[in-house]
């Protein structure tokens, strides 16, 4: 008797335990800013963190999860109000390129995988200069 009452239960756990998996399921969005540059570049955010961006390399700054099938473009994440790169010299920070407010525009929209969108904001010379 006991096999029989298992056996009817646990379909009816199981589908609990299914349903609490789609409710933490979403589609997220990464932000990430690659430096194409010959020089390391440093991201200073809105709390005053530094952030090293080595040349020829990327970072991704954050990611933001929606439950809608679309992208969360970079002026409606709450993540950042603006970018701010640097270089330095002598330990000290030049400001170089700076997005405030944020500019859709100059970030490249990507897919990398199903469920996932990802931002790039492609940091060049010719921005620097």
């Amino acid at each position: 008797m006991k096999k029989v009452f298992l056996l009817l239960l646990f379909p009816f756990l199981m589908a609990f335990q299914c349903e609490d998996d789609f409710v933490d399921s979403g589609f997220e969005t990464y932000y990430s800013i690659e430096n194409s540059t010959d020089t390391d570049l440093f991201l200073i955010d809105d709390s005053n963190q530094i952030t090293e961006i080595a040349k020829q390399s990327s970072i991704t700054i954050g990611s933001t999860l929606n439950t809608e099938t679309i992208s969360v473009m970079p002026s409606e994440s709450l993540l950042f109000e603006s970018i701010k790169i640097y270089s330095s010299e002598n330990d000290d920070f030049f400001l170089r390129y700076e997005q405030n407010p944020i500019d859709d525009e100059s970030w490249i929209l990507n897919e990398p995988m199903e469920n996932a969108f990802e931002y790039t904001l492609i940091i060049t010379d010719q921005l620097l200069d």
